[in-house]
Formats: C-alpha cells, structure tokens, sequence
C-alpha cells in the first residue's frame, strides 16, 4: 500500500493530472483499482516517462502473483446524478 500511496501523491503533482486515487477492492481484498484523470492523450504519455512512475510499475513485479491487468478508458463526457434532477453535466 506505501509504494501506491507514494505513487498516488506524485502522480497528482504532475501537470496535467486532474486526479490520481487507489482503491481498494472489498469483495478481493488483494485487489486494487487505480482511478486517474489526465487531462489529454501527452499529459498521460508523459506520465508514464517519469521517474516515479518507472519505479512504481518495477516494485509491482515483486508484489504481484502475476501480470498486473492494466485496462485504460477514455470518457467522452461526465455526468452527476442530482437527486430530483438526474444526471446533469459536470462543469
């Protein structure tokens, strides 16, 4: 959880991150989910060209049983949900 937590707090000082979280996982205990938000295509690419980010993804080879199963989405757009009002757009 230390090498995530670090991960988590460099990764938000990064130009371009609107937000970087790790969660945990409460029916698999050992399972982990990062949410980050960049803020387009480069400021993503250049996260992962920095220093940090090439330690953390090299401490999870000796934390993990296996392959670490990386999926990234794109989001076309963000809604809230309102209660009386429904889903209304994020500013």
């Amino acid at each position: 959880v230390e090498v995530a937590t670090e991960m988590c707090r460099l990764s938000r000082e990064e130009e371009g991150c609107g937000g970087y979280r790790v969660y945990g996982d409460l029916e698999q205990p050992e399972h982990y989910v990062f949410v980050e938000e960049w803020a387009d295509e480069d400021a993503l690419q250049r996260h992962f060209a920095q220093a940090h980010t090439t330690r953390f993804l090299g401490a999870l080879g000796g934390l993990l049983d296996g392959p670490a199963d990386a999926v990234f989405h794109t989001t076309a757009a963000s809604r809230r949900l309102v209660p009386g009002r429904g889903l209304v757009p994020v500013d």
